[in-house]
Order: C-alpha cells, then structure tokens, then sequence
C-alpha cells in the first residue's frame, strides 16, 4: 500500500472518531454544545468505519497475515486490548456518575444484570440475534458487528471448498440477521480494495470519484436522506420490527448508499497516493499519532462524556462548560490509550497461547471422534 494512501485511510479513520465524538459530546444532556452540521454525522461516521474495515482489513491478511491463526492473534489483540478494558471502565464510570448526577443517565442505561451484559459484550454477542446495550457505551454495537465480519472475511479468504462454505454458514448463523444485514457495507470495502479498473481511470475522473462523498452527503444531510429511508422501512416493515428489531440496522439503505460512496472514494484514492504524500505528509505525525489512539476514543469517550459531565457540569461556568468536559474527557481517552491501544503487543503472547490451546484441543476432540478405522 502506498504511503500516501496509508496517511489519508488513517485521516479519514481519525476524522470519523472525531465525528463520532462530537455527534455524542452535543447529543448528550447538560454539556452545553449544540448540535449542527458540523457534528450530525455520527451514525454516518460509523459506515464510513465499516468501508474501510472492508478495505484495510483484506490488505492486513494478504500482506501480514499468511494464515487464519496469525489473522486470529492481530485481530483479537486489536480488538481485546481495547474493549475489555473500556467495558471496566463503563461500569467503574458509570458507577460514579450515577452517585453525582443519576439524571443524566436517564434513558441512557437499561436495567437488568450489569455482569450479564458485560459478559455479552465481551463475547461480542452483544448485537447477535438482540440487541444488548453495555451499560452507557452506546457505540460499543459496532464492535460486535465488525468482530463478526473478521470471522465470516476469515472463512471466505482462509479456507477452502466445503470447510469454507460451513464456516462462513456457521458464523453468519452465530452473527444472526441484523449484523448481516449491513455486511455488504463491508463487502463494499473489499470490493474497493480489489477492483482494478480506476487504474485506466482520467485524471480528472479519478478526482471526482475522490470528491464525490462531499455532494453524497451533504444531498443525504439536505434531503434527510435517512428520515426517508427510515420511513419507507418502518411502513415496509411495522414499527416494532423497524425500530426494535433491526436495531443499528434499522438505516441499512441509506447506509448502503453512503457505503457506496465512500468506497468509491477509496477506490480512487488508490491511485492518488503520491497526491496524498505531498500534500499530508507535513501533518503525517499528527494524524499518526492521533489514529493510534482512535480505537479508545470510539470506544470509552461517551461514558468519559457522562462521567465528567455528571462531576463537573454545575460547577463550569455555562461558556466554557462544553470546551472544558470535551478536553477533559479527551484526556482521559489519551491516558487509558497509554496503557491500553499502544501497548496492545504485550497482550499479544496470551492471545497466541489461548489459540493454540483451542486448537490442540480442537485437534483431540476431533481424533477421539473419527471412527476407529479411520484412526487405524
């Protein structure tokens, strides 16, 4: 992958946190900072996450990862190096919030049994078949979709004739409808990452491709593209069924439509990565370092908003109460990514042997099973 290319997929993976974070820091009660076009993307940002799953991921396996173990090892360091630790500290913050201020958490966390859903979470099943919330972590959905996409990804590119086909069967099976239902988001991604034809593309048509998303998406803002996509299923489909059933994949259309738009973005910038080495390169530490930590903002920066918020809120001055619970909670972001994101490599050696040890006793049960000639 061109350095250049590299620079502008970790922007455009670091802009979406941030818009992530923003949507959450105006949508959430008594932080003092209004929502706009500026920061109404949120649910948006999450698609464009899923596209460059799609896209990245392919290349990670293709290039890195030579086998379903070593794909299984980067993957699951990746994502349980940051997720268990910020499912802690959603309880361990929620619990302080609620004893300062329960008020705002009204509406926020269901009830029922903490331990339950956290366990859930943890086993990203959390989205599998129902939709469980983790407490006030709103965002953590997505990870259990893109946990279940690795493992239907890791089926078709690994494995081979009816193994393949049984296994991806299986894992959609385990993953249950509604994560499915925005799968070919991701498989666009893939697409992007494998076509070939923006090669021969013109200049200028390759620019435009690029630039493209910013027409999609402000037509999708003006036209509330997502409101009537929404209805139309909801009267399809009933209200229960839109609403609580299909759960985050209630918007699967116009997700859909945005999803086509920004892989075609990524298909061409494919071909623009010199482009992008002149012109990000000045700012290449800043975004790098930023991204390294980007995981952690999505994942822990609503419960590090409600818990600051619930501390801090009354006794901020009104006109710099949004900018202060922003910084702060950014800041503690940053400190639990010190420890967690960027040093996700020591959590690599356990990984390793936990799946050796699922393996070997894969491979004892299965020999106790064949039949004794087949033994013989």
């Amino acid at each position: 992958m061109h350095r250049g290319l590299s620079i502008y997929l970790d922007l455009l993976r670091l802009v979406a946190a941030l818009e992530v974070f923003v949507f959450h820091l105006a949508g959430l009660p008594n932080t003092g900072v209004a929502s706009g076009i500026w920061n109404g993307f949120g649910h948006e940002a999450v698609t464009i996450f899923f596209v460059l799953s799609g896209f990245v991921i392919p290349y990670a396996a293709q290039s890195r990862e030579p086998d379903p173990r070593a794909f299984a090892v980067a993957r699951l360091t990746r994502i349980y190096s940051v997720a268990i630790p910020c499912l802690a500290l959603t309880f361990v913050f929620d619990w302080i919030g609620h004893r300062f201020d329960p008020a705002i958490y009204q509406g926020l966390t269901p009830g029922g049994s903490t331990l339950f859903r956290l366990g859930i979470g943890a086993a990203m099943l959390n989205e599998a078949w129902t939709s469980v919330q983790m407490l006030s972590n709103t965002p953590y959905w997505s990870i259990s979709y893109e946990f279940w996409y690795y493992v239907v990804f890791a089926a078709l590119f690994y494995l081979r004739g009816r193994l393949r086909l049984i296994a991806t069967l299986i894992a959609m099976l385990v993953a249950g409808p509604n994560i499915m239902l925005l799968f070919p988001i991701w498989l666009i991604g893939w697409l992007a990452y494998r076509e070939r034809a923006t090669a021969s593309w013109p200049r200028w048509l390759l620019w435009l491709a690029f630039a493209q998303p910013l027409i999609v998406f402000a037509a999708y803002h003006y036209f509330d593209f997502q409101g009537i996509g929404g209805r139309w299923l909801e009267s399809a489909l009933g209200h229960e069924l839109w609403w609580n059933q299909l759960a985050w994949s209630r918007y699967l259309l116009t997700d859909t439509l945005l999803g086509l738009s920004v892989a075609l973005n990524l298909a061409a910038a494919k071909n623009l990565g010199p482009t992008f080495e002149s012109a990000l390169g000045w700012v290449k530490r800043p975004i790098r370092w930023g991204v390294a930590r980007s995981f952690t903002l999505y994942l822990l920066h609503q419960p590090a908003i409600l818990v600051v918020t619930a501390l801090l809120s009354t006794t901020l001055p009104p006109q710099f109460r949004g900018i202060s619970i922003a910084a702060i909670s950014l800041v503690i972001v940053i400190l639990v990514a010190q420890l967690t994101e960027l040093r996700r490599d020591a959590l690599k050696p356990i990984i390793q042997r936990s799946i050796d040890l699922i393996c070997k006793a894969w491979s004892v049960i299965t020999q106790k099973l064949r039949p004794a000639h087949a033994r013989a």
